[in-house]
């Protein structure tokens, strides 16, 4: 193919259409340090063996890392026997108490389940009807066996609910999933809903239960992947109510529905008060404010050295790009001074941009550094096109770009 008929994605070998990073699409990779991952591994595998679900969390500046890491928890977790959890993305925010139905527990319980998802939920009420063994009695019935969180009535409702709408499919549930949500149980025949779920620990017991049917169908814990965290910082009338249910996900009785929760900020700065404030909810991390990076792991470190961030470009330009093609490229071009797993930058360029971009903390961290290898492949290619020569990206043009400049 020749030069002029080339798009950026053919001009750099990429696998995808733009020089970019995509959070889940990309979840397989972890891109930063390995000594990060491992002390983040090592917590969630803790968290299993001692509390039977992860209960910890991940804190960084905006651009540090914090989306892409919980979606390649989700991806661990999904995709890996040796961790006994079933992940789920929740972006919690924006909240508002201000504006109805973006306040309190009850539109973070929204959130949850449509993060879960409907569908799912069918799938684990059909595993267990279809489970072997030795049964008795009606399918809500066994539910009702399954479900330990909250009094009597709750559990059977759920269990009622669960057997009559998300068996099979055909029968509406609009209204049941509203009643999950702590909406009213309208259009639900009285025989099967005999509760109101209208408080926080009642919600909360509902995803409690949900939890405990993950695990007996699955084998696996329920995970919840909350991030944008710092948005709880904006509670305040529902601020008791909120950390009750913080309190209640922590607490040791529960050992199928954990939490992973990330937020902007380093270390306690950031940690919103509604999970700090009583410390009761961090005890039960078996942690205080004194050793918060115990159970929040600080993600500032994926990048913590002029080193670790060449390592980290190099680790982004290998996950992006298509072997054959740049192979190609190199080929085609006689491009020498460059290796098929950087193109189009030269070894020099990329040593140079780890000496320039680690000078500052704004542009140490990974966001921007993956800017700055897009805006500079894009400069190539659009003085490569005008020229109809191939353009590498090498020492020279790092120093003599106008972005690079302007950091």
């Amino acid at each position: 193919m020749q030069l002029s008929e080339m798009d950026l994605r053919q001009y750099c070998g990429l696998n995808r259409p733009r020089f970019a990073v995509d959070p889940e699409a990309d979840a397989e990779f972890f891109f930063g340090n390995r000594q990060v991952q491992k002390q983040l591994f090592s917590r969630v595998q803790r968290d299993f063996n001692v509390r039977g679900a992860p209960k910890c969390g991940v804190v960084g500046r905006f651009g540090a890392g914090k989306t892409h890491t919980l979606y390649h928890l989700k991806y661990v977790f999904n995709t890996r026997a040796d961790f006994g959890g079933h992940g789920v993305y929740v972006r919690i925010g924006p909240y508002d108490e201000g504006i109805p139905g973006m306040g309190g527990w009850k539109y973070l319980q929204t959130l949850i389940l449509d993060a879960i998802g409907e569908g799912t939920i069918r799938e684990w009420v059909r595993a267990f009807d279809t489970k072997p063994g030795d049964r008795t009695g009606s399918l809500g019935e066994g539910l009702g066996k399954v479900f330990q969180f909250g009094d009597e009535n709750l559990k059977q409702s759920l269990a009622n609910v669960l057997a009559d709408y998300f068996l099979r499919d055909g029968r509406p549930t609009l209204h049941v999933w509203n009643w999950l949500k702590g909406g009213k149980a309208e259009k639900v025949e009285s025989s099967v809903v005999t509760k109101t779920l209208d408080t926080g620990p009642e919600l909360v017991n509902v995803l409690l239960n949900l939890a405990n049917l993950c695990r007996d169908v699955t084998g696996k814990a329920l995970v919840l992947l909350l991030d944008e965290a710092q948005h709880l910082g904006d509670v305040k009338k529902r601020e008791h109510e909120i950390h009750d249910a913080f309190l209640q996900m922590a607490e040791p009785a529960n050992q199928n529905l954990g939490f992973i929760i990330g937020y902007f900020g380093s270390g306690q700065e950031g940690l919103p008060r509604v999970l700090s404030t009583p410390p009761d909810v961090l005890s039960r991390l078996g942690v205080s404010t004194s050793n918060l990076q115990e159970a929040f792991v600080d993600l500032a470190r994926l990048i913590n050295s002029e080193d670790a961030l060449l390592d980290f470009m190099s680790r982004i330009l290998q996950g992006i790009r298509d072997e054959a093609a740049s192979d190609e490229l190199v080929k085609q071009f006689n491009l020498s001074g460059i290796t098929p797993s950087t193109v189009p930058f030269t070894e020099d360029a990329l040593d140079r941009l780890a000496e320039v971009l680690w000078q500052r903390e704004p542009t140490r961290n990974a966001r921007t550094i993956i800017e700055t290898l897009a805006v500079l492949a894009a400069d190539a290619y659009e003085l490569a096109k005008a020229k109809d020569k191939y353009e590498l990206v090498d020492r020279s043009f790092v120093d003599a770009s106008p972005y690079i400049g302007s950091l």
